[in-house]
């Protein structure tokens, strides 16, 4: 079983503390946490662990996108931040403005 084994344990510790795709997805997640606390409008711990894992899963998605414009790979950091920050609602209402105006052109 890998949980048991202390090499994936520390492979996993690695991965997070060199990796800032890694590190983007956690910054997204833990923001988003926190902004869905201290909006205090969902209760929900469900709902709450969902934003954060589906931030986190935007910010590993946006990292692909800074490897293509060949941004540097530390705005993997800022960039889930700011994923976090503004939430799931937020970034797919966007979304789905800039395609529709796409789809309009």
């Amino acid at each position: 079983m890998p949980g048991k084994d202390p090499a994936f344990w520390a492979s996993v510790w690695l991965a997070f503390t060199t990796s800032a795709t890694w590190q983007g997805a956690v910054m997204a997640s833990a923001i988003a946490i926190l902004r869905v606390l201290y909006d205090g409008q969902e209760k929900r711990w469900t709902r709450i662990v969902l934003e954060s894992l589906i931030c986190g899963g935007l910010s590993l998605t946006a990292s692909s996108l800074i490897e293509w414009l060949n941004w540097p790979s530390s705005m993997a950091v800022v960039l889930g931040g700011s994923i976090g920050f503004l939430g799931v609602t937020t970034i797919r209402d966007f979304l789905l403005k800039w395609a529709g105006r796409r789809a309009d052109q």
